[in-house]
């Protein structure tokens, strides 16, 4: 293991966010370590949707490469863009204590939100968001919304549109402050993505040194399993974060409670699965809802391209 860690990451206020958590906690354990920030190809297009980018690795490919090039020796990621299958020479070594999991929204006023038959606009470049607000929202349009936290906070309070809708930790992560009149909303009956709010950290698998100072210096093992059963659910039905699945693993003293639920993209139709088990079932558990929505039908609605709900986004 070399005396000076590099530390890759997105280039983005927030992964510089997450980045410096991972190097303080490595600090603290006495490791030396710098910052090395690389622009992925979702950072560098900021206006084409994302199932139009082939988004599976769009945010982590680039520092795949850094790793297998020696460029840098770990790479910090918002844990829902790591594909679920892992470049080849690489492998998740740690997984930090969780953020909040829920998304939120920006508006003005809430007037609009009572009357489900209002006209509005809603902002975001999540397909899962989209499909899930139209399916409690049929009658709402929606503006793509890509950026960075502040870029995305300024397209809202420049435009005329209704909300705009952003994960919790990312807010609450880089301190942002509302401006007179704005408030947050919570959604809580929109089920989060697969790792949401969760940090991960990828290192060369052969790496055997550095996996060992992860898991013992960075790695919070509640977190660690439940987003890997949220992961593991996502595997199962063959998905990806360009999909519109969801999925929230918790534990509840000795018991796993998972919540998983599938949208068409145009949210015409959900279906959705809640279990309880024995801690001791793991991952079995998001295996057990996998194929009780395949059994119901999810492999149709897996099968409907993000782009078949004819609506044009506007950057």
């Amino acid at each position: 293991m070399p005396r000076l860690l590099r530390i890759g990451t997105r280039s983005s206020e927030l992964a510089l966010w997450q980045a410096t958590q991972v190097q303080q906690a490595l600090h603290a354990s006495g490791v030396a370590c710098e910052i090395v920030p690389i622009e992925s190809e979702g950072d560098l297009d900021q206006h084409a949707p994302l199932y139009a980018m082939g988004v599976q690795g769009v945010f982590t490919r680039q520092l795949d490469l850094a790793l297998l090039n020696q460029r840098i020796d770990l790479a910090v990621h918002s844990l829902k863009d790591v594909p679920v299958q892992p470049a080849q020479g690489t492998v998740l070594a740690a997984v930090l204590p969780r953020g909040p999991v829920d998304d939120v929204l920006l508006c003005r006023d809430t007037a609009w939100l009572d009357d489900r038959l209002m006209p509005a606009v809603v902002a975001t470049g999540s397909i899962r968001r989209r499909a899930a607000w139209r399916y409690r929202y049929p009658h709402h349009q929606f503006e793509n919304l890509r950026g960075n936290i502040h870029t995305r906070l300024r397209k809202f309070r420049e435009s005329s549109w209704q909300g705009a809708i952003f994960a919790r930790a990312a807010l609450e992560r880089l301190q942002v402050h509302l401006q007179p009149g704005e408030q947050l909303v919570p959604l809580p009956w929109m089920v989060p993505a697969p790792a949401q709010g969760a940090i991960g950290v990828v290192i060369r698998e052969n790496d055997t040194a550095l996996y060992a100072l992860c898991q013992q210096r960075l790695n919070d093992t509640p977190t660690a399993l439940c987003t890997a059963i949220e992961r593991r659910f996502l595997k199962e039905l063959q998905g990806g974060c360009s999909t519109p699945i969801c999925a929230l693993a918790q534990l509840e003293g000795e018991e796993l409670v998972f919540t998983g639920q599938i949208l068409r993209p145009d949210g015409k139709q959900a279906l959705n699965i809640q279990l309880r088990k024995p801690l001791s079932t793991g991952e079995a558990i998001a295996i057990e809802a996998a194929r009780a929505l395949l059994e119901q039908g999810a492999r149709e609605l897996l099968r409907i391209p993000p782009s078949s709900t004819n609506e044009t986004l506007q950057p």
